[in-house]
């Protein structure tokens, strides 16, 4: 039971967090003092603040109020110290002297890259496209249905500002939930700069994220919510 009432707690603090980053991101990308990438940090910074303090007694919170001075020098001191510290801001852990030794199961039986192969098609779940990528459509469906010529859409293509899934061999598709007036929402296309494998981009895309508060990256793209898609995408996919 206790279990059970741990994981409920953390599970609320979890979605305070994620609400509070969401909301605090929609505050501070209107600040052009804010550079790309740091929003959501702040952001993420802001919401395990909140979710921190709200299951505090009110005693403690009456105290902490009382020293909000010190709690803000603090708190810019840590963030300092990432960037100040010659070991690059790293958490210092203690190192036990003493490891207990062990073996583990090892590496198992060597096989074959046949039967390596064999194995894998046994465990592998054969599914279609359009199970996980949603509607797809070529360009002879996009130039009959939305009016996007093929020679426009190759341009796009070209230029990596749509995302395009190779179906087969040798054909594209392209997902329809990413245009918009037809073309491609904006921001599409620095996604899909920032991660190489455009399943991944569009797998991304099409997701939950807890970053933006639960809701879909592309859904936000579509009501012209690029920078805070980009400054999560970075956080995820940018060399740190």
């Amino acid at each position: 039971m206790a279990g059970s009432e741990a994981q409920l707690h953390r599970t609320r603090q979890a979605g305070v967090a994620d609400r509070v980053a969401a909301k605090v991101a929609d505050v501070l990308k209107a600040e052009a003092t804010f550079e790309s990438g740091s929003v959501a940090l702040s952001a993420r910074i802001a919401g395990a603040a909140a979710a921190a303090i709200i299951d505090l007694p009110a005693g403690a919170r009456r105290a902490l109020s009382k020293r909000q001075g010190e709690l803000v020098r603090r708190i810019r001191g840590l963030v300092e110290a990432f960037g100040d510290a010659p070991d690059g801001g790293r958490i210092a852990l203690e190192i036990p002297g003493s490891v207990e030794p062990s073996r583990g199961e090892g590496l198992g039986k060597i096989v074959t890259a046949e039967e390596g192969e064999r194995l894998l098609d046994a465990l592998a779940v054969a599914r279609k496209l359009e199970d996980w990528a949603g509607p797809v459509a070529g360009a002879s469906e996009l130039q009959r249905d939305f009016g996007i010529a093929r020679s426009t859409l190759n341009r796009w293509q070209h230029a990596g500002e749509v995302i395009a899934l190779l179906k087969g061999t040798r054909k594209h598709v392209y997902p329809i939930e990413q245009f918009i007036d037809g073309r491609p929402a904006k921001g599409i296309g620095a996604i899909a700069a920032l991660v190489a494998n455009q399943r991944v981009a569009w797998l991304w895309l099409g997701q939950p994220n807890p970053m933006l508060g639960g809701r879909r990256p592309i859904d936000l793209l579509k009501q012209d919510r690029a920078g805070e898609v980009i400054d999560a995408a970075q956080s995820y996919f940018a060399p740190q």
